[in-house]
């Protein structure tokens, strides 16, 4: 395909700026070369300020005043209202493209959107054709009635709709750049899926690659995007084409936290999620009340497949003091194989407590 040129009105060298070197360069004055061709000396003057076309009656003055062929004139004066032509028809584009970017703009944040792609885009139309070939933007109308759809709004830090948007475009945009999954997604394997990534989660090592590796094994595409500003999201689970998708945030680097967001997401795709559904963010919401059943189903699938009830009915009673109850949370979570911050987390989930102190280990590694 050919090549499409671009044009900057101001790169653009009308035919009498050559005129006018021309002149100069053989130490003739605008005054003196007009009486020689016969014309007003204002008329050239304004040729050569790029105000006046060379005619074809002119380029043959030229050619026997010059001995510079009238073709060559009439070529000069031809790619120059070619390429103007083609900075206007540019312009107008540019002024379309920054009209429509405005729409989409209402929706989402664009600025947020062309930083974290990585990719450099230095006019509207470049933008504008990135935003429908490859985040496949429908109409802006179309747009906005997906955000309705989709989210509520809330006054709440980090529930922004339109920076969760923004955040759900850089997650679709980041799964569609992994390579499908050579296995086929089968939900009634979730469950097996769920005890290889329980292993995962409390040996902690390798821990990222391992999750994606073995999430491919079963079909499903796994990425993190970074959180973006005013958009406290966990995870996202979705399907494109057909194929399943889980993407976190990793807002804390901490082994409990990802692992929770995993398994949720993990439990959407069992429970919840079907091939024509846009997915569900995950967002970090506290009030019990607030917590739709959906979410509840994907939390209560998540705490129990990190740890099975048979196990966490084992937990010993819990002492008053924070320490004590750390301790005792470590000692059993050894004798259970399992990862004490596993343990810690469900039970500051449960309790409230979390004035738990940190160490390396609770890092994703």
């Amino acid at each position: 395909m050919a090549r499409k040129e671009t044009f900057d009105v101001n790169s653009i060298t009308h035919p009498g700026f050559i005129l006018g070197m021309e002149l100069k360069s053989r130490g003739l004055t605008q005054k003196a070369f007009a009486a020689q061709i016969a014309i007003q000396q204002s008329h050239l003057s304004e040729i050569i300020k790029g105000k006046r076309n060379i005619t074809e009656q002119l380029a043959e003055k030229l050619e026997e005043a010059l001995s510079i062929p009238a073709e060559h004139w009439r070529q000069l004066q031809a790619k120059y209202d070619y390429k103007l032509k083609a900075a206007n028809l540019k312009a107008v584009e540019e002024r379309e493209a920054d009209a429509l970017l405005a729409e989409y703009n209402r929706v989402y944040d664009l600025k947020t959107i062309f930083k974290n792609v990585g990719i450099v885009m230095k006019s509207a139309s470049e933008k504008l054709k990135f935003c429908l070939e490859v985040l496949c933007f429908g109409t802006p109308a179309v747009q906005m009635r997906q955000l309705k759809g989709c989210y509520h709004r809330s006054e709440k830090t980090g529930l922004d709709p339109r920076m969760i948007a923004t955040w759900s475009v850089l997650a679709k945009y980041e799964a569609g750049r992994k390579p499908e999954p050579t296995e086929r997604f089968d939900r009634d394997k979730m469950d097996d899926l769920a005890i290889e990534l329980r292993l995962i989660f409390n040996e902690n090592h390798n821990t990222i690659n391992r999750v994606e590796r073995t999430l491919a094994d079963y079909g499903i595409k796994f990425c993190i995007v970074p959180k973006v500003n005013h958009a406290s999201i966990d995870g996202y689970s979705f399907f494109s084409n057909g194929v399943p998708s889980i993407v976190i945030t990793r807002r804390y680097n901490r082994i409990d936290n990802m692992a929770f967001a995993v398994m949720h997401e993990v439990g959407h795709l069992k429970l919840h999620s079907s091939e024509d559904d846009e997915g569900k963010i995950n967002l970090p919401i506290t009030d019990a009340e607030d917590i739709p059943l959906e979410e509840k189903e994907a939390n209560e699938y998540a705490a129990k497949a990190l740890i099975p009830e048979s196990q966490w009915a084992g937990l010993p009673p819990m002492p008053l003091n924070p320490r004590s109850i750390q301790k005792v949370c470590t000692k059993w979570a050894k004798d259970n194989s399992i990862n004490k911050w596993i343990v810690l987390g469900r039970v500051s989930h449960e309790t409230g407590m979390y004035m738990f102190k940190p160490d390396a280990s609770r890092e994703i590694n």
